[in-house]
């Protein structure tokens, strides 16, 4: 059982738990390779990020009583895994920023980047092993097979995301479900629920227990998601740390997007599918503006804020159903603040 004390706010607690994460992961890297390639290995790692996604690991650790000793060397695992996704998809989606930094493939090229997350990749399987050697066979079976499963889910997202973005060029032929079926695959299991289903797992919680957990994960990661991009339409370089409109740059269909393209006027909507169609290098200041100002103007940012305050207001009722046998300690307080915490952050 855990017996320190711990914040019951969620940023407060991620905080609290970054470096120790971080020393945790980084004992981990090769040490004698060539110092160009350490620094590749280490770009992203030592930038840290937020540490939100290993910090819903330590909290439902807590939260079905597990001890989070236990729990420090998988979300180790868990923050590498977002390293080298990032590495890859920064690459892949053309983003030019990444946690206040060039992305790896500005700095390193695509090649040299693309290698060193596939040994992010390499790397993070070993610790993985290594995360699950005090578990019970059990334990360790089913904590493998959800973060393999995770993984995969994720790699599936990313290209049902790429089909959207780079096949689908009419902006009023994609949908809110095919909107709500991309972040699911690609965020909402990833970024939330799936974390939090392997700190349950750690704590040695029964599989029944684990699978509900997705009753309420499911509409927190899709209002985290939605509040990425409207973070990527509303906030700055500086703040989110990574390039701002880069959305509307790459094409990426979004839920504001589909808000806009129902309301906006027959002129309106048809510069908004002409800027969509074109290539990302070929958009302009200016139409990148017109899109931004085209969703203030027609309320689809204000609807997509909606939208993500109702998926969390839907995840505290149902995690509230869910947990009505948990006793109100401070760890379930914790989990209170982390489900709330998805739609008020600002990067």
């Amino acid at each position: 059982m855990q017996t320190k004390k711990f914040p019951t706010e969620f940023k407060e607690f991620s905080r609290m738990y970054t470096d120790i994460v971080y020393n945790e992961l980084i004992k981990n890297f090769p040490q004698n390779v060539p110092k160009n390639f350490s620094e590749m290995l280490h770009s992203y790692t030592d930038r840290k990020g937020q540490y939100r996604r290993p910090a819903y690991l330590l909290a439902w650790t807590l939260l079905f009583n597990g001890n989070i000793k236990d729990a420090i060397l998988p979300a180790a695992v868990q923050q590498l895994s977002e390293d080298y996704f990032l590495m890859h998809d920064d690459w892949m989606d053309g983003n030019r920023l990444r946690r206040g930094y060039p992305t790896a493939h500005v700095i390193y090229g695509p090649v040299y980047a693309v290698l060193a997350g596939d040994t992010l990749h390499a790397i993070l399987w070993k610790m993985l092993y290594k995360g699950v050697e005090k578990l019970d066979i059990d334990l360790r079976s089913r904590y493998i097979d959800k973060f393999a499963d995770m993984m995969v889910m994720t790699h599936i997202g990313q290209y049902i995301d790429l089909h959207m973005t780079n096949d689908i060029k009419d902006i009023t032929k994609f949908t809110k479900k095919d909107y709500y079926k991309s972040i699911h695959a690609k965020s909402a299991y990833y970024s939330i629920y799936g974390p939090m289903q392997c700190g349950a797992i750690i704590a040695g919680a029964k599989s029944g227990d684990v699978d509900k957990i997705a009753e309420y994960g499911i509409p927190i990661g899709n209002a985290f998601q939605i509040k990425d991009d409207i973070l990527d339409c509303i906030s700055n370089e500086k703040e989110l740390g990574k390039s701002i409109g880069n959305d509307v740059k790459q094409n990426t269909k979004t839920l504001i997007l589909w808000h806009a393209v129902q309301n906006a006027s027959s002129a309106s909507l048809k510069r908004l599918k002409q800027i969509y169609e074109k290539s990302p290098e070929s958009k302009s200041k200016s139409d990148i503006k017109f899109v931004l100002d085209s969703f203030e103007e027609l309320g689809s940012i204000k609807f997509a804020e909606m939208e993500a305050n109702m998926l969390v207001n839907k995840a505290l009722k149902k995690f509230g159903e869910i947990s009505s046998n948990i006793p109100e300690t401070d760890a379930k307080k914790l989990a209170i603040s982390a489900i709330s915490h998805a739609a008020i952050r600002k990067k």
